[in-house]
This record gives structure tokens, sequence and C-alpha cells, in this order.
């Protein structure tokens, strides 16, 4: 039915129906039984290792010495001088139990000694120790001990053995190493299948894998990696030879140090130095695409070039040239190019320039200078001379200044001008505003919004356009003026003889600072006699008050 179905759907044009997906299914393992021998050994029982208790009727006997039995067991003590415990002994009830009796005793507690199938034991504590466990024993007379272990029965091989004899030496082996230590020689060893590590006087080797670092200190040290896999990294060191060497085979890179004697390999270049008087490098084409080489003679020269640049220096004479620059340098010319010859510089003149000229084409700059007689410059932005009696500084369309000897200088602006003798006089205009000095006699600064004059040691003049208010003084004389409502009030003293003033409603005099005047305010009016006010009024006070005036 399934065939039908795909084959009518394919005649009608539709697509089939997918196929079913079978169920993944797990292989069987090979050995499906297989244990390990430490789950082989407990599967099926849950004997512990120990015997069982005895069974039967207890027996006592005293024969000089106590004595115990039941079943296989038996106990006999004579304290303190004899102690003793056996178990499997032969048992007339249970002679399927019969097996190697398990025999231990301790005598005038200080001998120890056991007898049995898995253990043997004899002990004069605490010189003499003898110990048997299965195939493993171990033997310790007083400084002496021996000691085999084996991890399985039936091994022809210790994985284990100890044999010390304190405190001269002390050795041992493992299944993957052992150790070797001698205190009295300064002498310790210990190794394994993963490191290992040797002192002995002077000597010493560290081993991590493959990885050995040796030497005899302080005269000779050496290591190397091991590594096969193209990673191999090694090293020499012998300070009383000044000698070192080391090399790295994956950064294809060594280094050698005999004395002043240096050379060094890497994967673009070669190294060759005898410090400090010779240096030399030499690229490897093969490996950069760039063919390169360098070489000093100190303080001789140096030279050296690349495939596109070159430098020749010594103590007189420089030349570097690459692909955009070209400079010399000499103690009496020099000359530098960049930008493919866009700009260059020229300098003449024993160590220092004494004509001098540069330009840079891109920009329409070009300066010129004879030193120290004349200097000149011109760009699109301006055009700028100096000689030493006077010099000219021009921004285009923005500002020019003109200096004479000493010390006069002269600016023009789009905003105003300024001229200066200094440290004497200073004339100028920003704008609206002016400035005039004369030091240290007169200073004088003016913009709309008012006008400070001051010239020593007699006149001070203040004026403020905001209330058209203004102080001045001229020797003895004082004027004083202020914008009030309905006009001005102002004042004029000739200190301390006289003193006049008006305001919008009245005037005043003085003589005197007071010693006579008068004053009249509107209807109000008052005389002055020997700096006493009287009232001097067409209309009396009560009046004027009555009147609000």
């Amino acid at each position: 039915m399934a065939v039908a179905g795909v084959a009518s759907a394919q005649a009608s044009g539709d697509a089939p129906a997918p196929a079913q997906r079978a169920e993944p299914q797990a292989q069987a393992p090979i050995d499906s039984l297989k244990m390990s021998d430490e789950l082989s050994a407990r599967v099926g029982s849950d004997f512990d290792g120990r015997a069982a208790p005895a069974q039967g009727a207890l027996e006592r006997r005293f024969a000089g010495y106590y004595e115990e039995s039941r079943g296989d067991y038996r106990a006999r003590l004579l304290p303190p001088f004899y102690l003793e415990h056996t178990r499997g002994l032969f048992d007339p009830a249970h002679p399927e139990r019969a097996a190697r009796p398990d025999r231990e005793s301790l005598v005038s507690l200080l001998y120890y000694n056991r007898r049995s199938e898995s253990v043997d034991a004899d002990v004069l504590f605490p010189l003499f120790w003898k110990v048997r466990s299965g195939q493993s024993y171990l033997l310790d007379i007083g400084p002496f001990m021996h000691r085999e272990a084996y991890e399985h029965a039936g091994d022809a091989q210790a994985a284990e053995t100890d044999n010390w004899l304190a405190p001269l030496y002390f050795q041992g082996t493992r299944r993957d190493g052992g150790y070797f230590h001698a205190p009295l020689l300064l002498t310790t060893s210990r190794w394994s299948a993963e490191k290992a590590f040797t002192y002995s006087l002077l000597y010493f080797r560290d081993r991590k894998g493959s990885d050995v670092d040796t030497g005899v200190a302080p005269f000779w040290f050496h290591g190397d990696n091991g590594n096969v896999d193209g990673a191999r990294r090694s090293y020499t060191l012998a300070p009383p030879l000044l000698y070192y060497h080391r090399e790295r085979e994956l950064d294809q890179d060594s280094l050698t140090v005999a004395g002043p004697v240096v050379v060094a390999s890497t994967a673009k270049r070669e190294t060759f130095d005898v410090l400090p008087f010779f240096f030399h490098i030499k690229g490897k084409p093969e490996a950069q695409g760039v063919r390169e080489e360098h070489t000093t003679v100190f303080p001789l020269f140096h030279y050296g070039y690349t495939d596109t640049e070159s430098l020749f220096a010594s103590p007189l004479y420089v030349r570097r040239i690459t692909p955009k620059a070209d400079t010399l340098l000499t103690p009496f010319y020099q000359r530098a190019e960049t930008r493919s010859g866009a700009t260059s510089l020229t300098l003449v003149g024993p160590v220092l320039p004494i004509y001098g000229h540069y330009t840079d084409r891109d920009l329409g700059v070009s300066a010129t200078g004879v030193f120290p007689f004349f200097f000149t410059s011109s760009s699109p932005a301006g055009r700028d001379w100096l000689t030493p009696l006077a010099g000219q500084f021009e921004t285009a369309g923005v500002s020019k200044t003109t200096w004479i000897f000493p010390t006069i200088t002269s600016t023009q602006s789009a905003s105003g001008w300024e001229t200066n003798v200094h440290p004497i006089a200073y004339f100028g205009r920003t704008g609206d505003a002016t400035h005039t000095v004369i030091a240290p006699f007169f200073w004088d600064f003016a913009s709309p919004r008012g006008r400070t004059t001051v010239g020593l040691p007699a006149f001070f003049r203040v004026a403020d356009a905001a209330d058209d208010s203004i102080t001045q003084v001229a020797g003895n004389t004082l004027y004083l003026q202020k914008r009030v409502p309905g006009g001005l009030d102002w004042s004029f003293h000739v200190l301390p003889l006289f003193s006049y003033g008006e305001d919008p409603t009245g005037y005043f005099w003085n003589v005197l600072l007071g010693l006579a005047g008068y004053s009249r305010h509107g209807d109000a009016a008052q005389v002055r006699a020997l700096w006493l006010p009287f009232d001097a009024s067409a209309t009396p006070p009560q009046e004027r008050r009555a009147a609000g005036r």
C-alpha cells in the first residue's frame, strides 16, 4: 500500500511523503560480563577479611601460666613476661577450617613475634624489626633499613624498595622512579616518569617531562626542552667564559654571546656584533622579501641600506635617501627634501647656518635667509622680510607689522592701527577705541563708553558716557559733572579758595570752603558766614513746608 501511495502521489504531481526514520540502536559491548579485578574479588561475597569468631566451649588451664582456648583459638598469659594469641588451630568440630595458624606473642614487653600465612614479624624494640606482609617485607637493624613491597602476589619484581643507612645514605625505587639522598655528601636525587631532580655539591639536573636543565654552578648551565615536533628550545651559559647560547626552533631564533662577540639569527635577519665598536645586521630576503644590511664601526661611520632606502652617517657627513625624502648633513652644507621633492631645505655655513632657503611647491611657500643680515619669506598667506635694522611681517588681507630698530613697531589691520616706541610711546585705534600712552607721564584711553586721561603729576580726567559724568582734576582745580533729571549737575572748585556750581533748580558759591557763601534751590536760599548757614528765603520755612516745597 505504501508503494501504491507513492506511485499515486508521483502520478498526481505531488511530492512523495518522507520515509520514516529508524530508531537508533545501542551497540552491545564485546564482553558484557567483563569486570575489573577489584570488583570480581568482591562480587558474591560479604567477607571482609577478618576471621570468624571462635566457636565451642571455653577451656581454661593454669600450669604456671594462664591458658584459655575455644575452637581454633588459644591464649597464653604470663604477665608481663609472656603473652600469646593464636587463631587457626586444628578444631575437631570443624576440620574443614584447618589452615596455617596465626600466632603472635610478646616477650618481656620487648620482643614481638608473629607467624601467619600472610604476615610474619620479629621485633626486638627498638633495635630490630623484621616484618613480612604477603611478599612484601621490612628489615630494620638500628640505622640500617631494607624494605621490599609487591603490589600483586606472584610478582617477580618489587614495586617499591628502600635501603637506608642513616644518616649516610637513603635509597629507594618505585615502579616509575626512585630516590637517593646522601646528606653528608650534599647529594640528593629523585626521579619519576614525569620529572626528576638531582643535586650534588655544585652539580644539578632538573627534568620535567622532556625539558631538562643541568649545570655545574657557577661555571656551566645548559637547558633543552627536548621537543621533537619543531618547537625545540635550548640554552648554554658559561659565566667564567662570558659565553651564552640560546636556540628557539619554532621562532627560528638563536643567540650566541662569547665575550664581546654577539651573534644572533632570526627568521628575518642575522646579527654579528663586536661590542662596543662593530655592529652588523644582514637581512634574509628569502624570508621577508627585502634586501637589508647595516654596518656600524663606532665612532667612525654607519652604513645601511634596503631595497628602497639607504643611510650613511659619520661625524662629518650624513646622507639618508628614501623614496620620498633625501637628507644631506655636513658641518658646512645641509639639504633636505621631503614629499618626493615637494619641499626642500638648504642650509650653508660652518656649524651654524649662514645661508638658508626653504620651498614648498604644494603650498607655494618660499623662504630665504642670509643670517644674520637678511631674511624673507612669501606664501599665499602673506610675505615677511627682516634685516638687523628693520622688518615687515604681512598676513594678506589681515594685518601688516613693520619693525624699525631698535624698538619701533607699526601695525595696520582691518580693525585698526597701532604704532609703538617701546617702552615709551604707544598710539593706536581698534574699532571705536583709541589709546595714547607716553610713559610715564601721559595715558589716554577713549571709547564710545567713556574716556580716561591721566597726565602726571597734575591732571586726571574720567568721563562715563552712560550718565554723562565727568571727574577732572587739574592742579588744585576740581570739576565734577553728572546728568540728573532736568539737566546737568556740575561744580567747579579752585581748592581751597573758591567753588561754584549749578543744577537744574539753582546754583551755589563758596569762598574758603564756606567762610562766605550763598546757595539757592528753587524758593530756598541759604547764606554762609564764618561757616555758619543762615536761611535767606523770601518765603518763611513754615509756608514752604505747608506748600510742600
